[in-house]
């Protein structure tokens, strides 16, 4: 059945995004369990990577050098390794997210779907999604690099006065730095849902969720806190205590190495667990602002009806 189409008040956001993940616990977490097994890889990567660079024991002469050549080679091949896991983990969540919002806006006219199928709907948006993750790390990326200089040059300026006064630069200029990305990082949460379900450009779609967000930033602001507790919740939960046993056993040791191991694994299955809160609870602001402003309860109830 279609869902209760009607303006929500914060507290019913969150209710309703609650309903939606766990009604749809199986869907929503078997799609973003596929880039879960991406971060999976990319975690053992990372512990092999963190294993292969401990300082060994020395040899000596020939030996030492031959060891040395066969860990660099080791090394540069695992670093390698996790750079490009790291870009297909980025391109597949990406895919995720847009499969995700795109399930929650059948659910939102009464539809059933199924993992092959929302995947399927990526097709044709994939190089889309790909390039809004672009543009939106060049942009905020471009305004850390700026806020770094600034952050330097305003701690170097305040030092010539006293250490003090170059300290607390230092911190406000952070401050506002931070401030600044998370503004951006906000005002660009509803970039997805509008490239998905508008079939918008990046760009396009960019500029949708600027206007969608506006006099909202509160309540994505909200829903940002509360998957994030959520989610560290989750990985403190399933991968804290692997961790804690490797630290008494010893980072160094085989017991250790397969602790961490274990607890990559852990994790891993708690971050999927809790990834599709967020991606929900941003398509509810979607939908939430459209039907505010454009009364789109009306056009979900004609497309509910015309299926």
């Amino acid at each position: 059945m279609p869902l209760d189409l009607r303006p929500l008040a914060v507290g019913e956001l969150f209710d309703r995004a609650f309903v939606l993940y766990r009604r749809h616990f199986s869907l929503f977490v078997g799609i973003t369990s596929v880039p879960g097994l991406f971060a999976l890889i990319m975690t053992l990567a990372q512990q092999a990577f963190t294993t292969a660079t401990m300082p060994q024991p020395a040899a000596s002469g020939n030996a030492d050098a031959a060891v040395l050549v066969d860990n660099l080679t080791l090394i540069v091949s695992l670093f390698a390794g996790l750079m490009i896991a790291l870009v297909v983990y980025w391109v597949v969540y990406m895919i995720a997210l847009g499969a995700t919002t795109f399930a929650v806006s059948e659910i939102y006219v009464g539809r059933t779907v199924t993992i092959p199928e929302v995947y399927g709907r990526m097709r044709g948006r994939i190089g889309a999604l790909i390039l809004l993750l672009l543009l939106i790390g060049i942009r905020i990326g471009g305004l850390v690099l700026v806020g770094t200089l600034v952050v330097g040059m305003s701690t170097a300026f305040g030092a010539l006065l006293s250490s003090i006064l170059g300290g607390l630069f230092a911190v406000l200029t952070a401050l506002v730095l931070i401030a600044g990305c998370t503004f951006m990082a906000l005002r660009y949460s509803l970039s997805i849902p509008a490239l998905v379900l508008e079939e918008l450009g990046p760009g396009d779609a960019i500029r949708r969720s600027i206007a969608l967000t506006q006099g909202r930033l509160g309540r994505v602001f909200l829903m940002v806190i509360c998957a994030t507790l959520v989610a560290y919740a989750a990985l403190i939960l399933f991968q804290g205590p692997f961790v804690a046993a490797a630290m008494f056993a010893g980072l160094e040791t085989g017991h250790g190495f397969w602790l961490n191991v274990l607890g990559a694994v852990a994790g891993t299955i708690g971050t999927t667990l809790t990834t599709p809160f967020l991606i929900i609870g941003l398509a509810v602001i979607y939908y939430d602002a459209r039907i505010r402003e454009e009364g789109f309860d009306l056009e979900l109830s004609l497309a509910a009806l015309d299926r």
